[in-house]
């Protein structure tokens, strides 16, 4: 594997799973990891060798990453494509980065589809659910043993008007 074929399979498997984004700067980062390995003299079959599967990193990167998940985002593509309309670097001659993505515009997609978000709103149900009872039973411990008392003040005023609910 040379690092092209890298750099695409690890696009390929973090595309639609995080961020944009997310993608971007692994790219970068693996990219300038192995132009400064191969600096230093090394080979870029051995860096490869070192690197490992892509597809193990990524998912070491979804992971990682906060609100990523299965298809939580469009899918991503980069100058790692077979488009060839794309430079190098990543973008486009118009500026914008290749491919299709979702823009937040500073809204952040957070995926609650995993078992710790549900885990999270069933506590949440059992701690209102307590709350409320616990409110209400304290309502009915304040108010029952007064319940004597009403009882005699509402039959005394009936005896007083005579009895008769005139």
């Amino acid at each position: 594997m040379n690092k092209e074929e890298f750099l695409q399979g690890l696009t390929k498997a973090l595309s639609g799973k995080v961020p944009p984004e997310a993608i971007r700067e692994n790219l970068r980062y693996y990219e300038e990891y192995i132009r400064t390995e191969m600096g230093k003299g090394r080979s870029e079959s051995d860096i490869m060798e070192e690197l490992g599967s892509p597809r193990l990193i990524a998912r070491t990167i979804i992971d990682t990453t906060p609100g990523a998940g299965d298809e939580a985002y469009d899918s991503y593509s980069n100058g790692y494509s077979e488009q060839g309309n794309v430079s190098r670097d990543g973008f486009s001659g118009n500026g914008r980065a290749g491919g299709n993505y979702r823009q937040g515009g500073g809204i952040r997609y957070y995926d609650l589809n995993k078992w710790y978000w549900k885990l999270l709103g069933i506590v949440i149900v059992i701690m209102v659910v307590t709350l409320v009872l616990m409110v209400v039973g304290g309502i009915l411990s304040i108010v029952i043993p007064l319940l004597p008392v009403i009882g005699v003040v509402v039959l005394v005023m009936w005896l007083i008007r005579g009895g008769s609910g005139r």
